[in-house]
């Protein structure tokens, strides 16, 4: 069966839309999925799924989530093999101070447009830096996201729906979907 990593957007965040990890495992296991783990309390998912197409089995967990939570959470989904990609794909030195806390990827759920990039650069500079690779973004943020400029809400109102996961949880992330 494909192997996948769901990232669930906007659970757990300033107490809102609290899902324990325990009963966000039981609901993707009713949901079909086998071998599901979890990983910290941000909505990340590992977990294998006969569906083949990611697109179809996206609306299959958003349906089955919002049935089961009463509201609807966006949910978007990269095979294994993608994710290795992303991870194969990272532009920064990985000697980079504290590389794993202060590179993230931002995971879109589409593509942003030339035209989109080009219009959230004049935000970024050496000290917060963002590289677009197809349906990822990935950032570095040298003294760190608490103060940033070019936040998450930024990028998501300039370049679309997205979610964030720094580059500690992604390789954690592939390792559970291995």
């Amino acid at each position: 069966m494909p192997r996948y990593i769901a990232l669930l957007r906007g659970i757990n965040v300033s107490g809102q839309k609290i899902i324990k990890m325990d009963a966000l495992r039981t609901m993707f296991e009713a949901g079909g999925c086998a071998n599901v783990k979890t990983y910290i309390q941000s909505g990340n998912v590992a977990f294998e799924h006969p569906e083949v197409d990611p697109v179809a089995l996206r609306v299959h967990i958003e349906a089955h989530l919002k049935a089961s939570l009463g509201y609807g959470v966006p949910t978007l989904l990269r095979e294994r093999k993608a994710m290795e990609t992303v991870v194969a794909g990272n532009p920064f030195p990985l000697d980079l101070p504290d590389f794993g806390k202060k590179v993230y990827v931002t995971f879109f759920e589409q593509a942003p447009s030339e035209a989109a990039i080009a219009g959230i650069a004049p935000y970024v500079n050496d000290m917060e830096q963002l590289v677009i690779k197809g349906g990822e973004g990935y950032l570095y943020y040298a003294e760190g996201l608490g103060k940033a400029k070019l936040t998450h809400a930024l990028i998501e109102r300039r370049l679309g729906m997205s979610t964030m996961r720094n580059w500690n949880t992604v390789t954690t992330l592939l390792e559970m979907a291995q």
